[in-house]
């Protein structure tokens, strides 16, 4: 078996039943800029909740020994202003269960991307299960606006042969299994 890219048919099968692989599920493209499912992607939403470094002199993030003290949450009911040449950690409204043989593949939107908005998301790997956390990076020298509970990033999945190691089976221990969202390195 080779890997294969999913199709909506396919995602949404994956959306139903008892373990859905996306919660909540939106089964048709909405809002603006736009979330839920795709031809080929499912287009997931931006959450509530934000992580914005504090800096200060001689900071540095290393991380493996992570200053947590270095960043304040904020919980934005509609939108959130990133500075210029800023970044901010967000989460998804979504919650994903991973199956065994999919992985995910994460891309920010096109409307965002003219806007200088650079979106980084590591993989969703086959069996990881969580809420995810969205590095968001201003390129711009203008603020951009981020609308909350609107569409932020694309994901698309790939389907192939279960690995040797899903994520929770790593040696590493896969220390992400179950973030209830936005997560600063541990």
């Amino acid at each position: 078996m080779s890997f294969s890219l999913l199709s909506d048919r396919e995602i949404a099968a994956l959306c139903q039943g008892e373990r859905p692989m996306i919660e909540p599920f939106v089964p048709r493209q909405e809002g603006k800029p736009s979330y839920g499912l795709g031809s080929f992607g499912y287009d997931l939403r931006l959450g509530r909740k934000f992580l914005v470094p504090l800096g200060g002199v001689n900071a540095v993030l290393d991380p493996v020994d992570f200053p947590k003290t270095l960043f304040r949450e904020i919980e934005a009911e509609r939108v959130f202003e990133l500075a210029p040449h800023s970044q901010v950690l967000a989460e998804s409204v979504e919650i994903f269960h991973m199956p065994e043989d999919v992985m995910g593949v994460c891309w920010g939107k096109s409307s965002y991307a003219r806007c200088g908005l650079l979106v980084n998301v590591t993989p969703l790997e086959p069996g990881w299960r969580g809420r995810l956390t969205i590095e968001l990076a201003n390129l711009s020298p203008l603020p951009i606006r981020l609308h909350v509970g609107q569409g932020i990033a694309q994901v698309v999945f790939f389907r192939g042969k279960r690995p040797r190691r899903t994520y929770g089976e790593k040696e590493a221990g896969g220390i992400y299994q179950d973030q209830p969202g936005v997560t600063l390195p541990r």
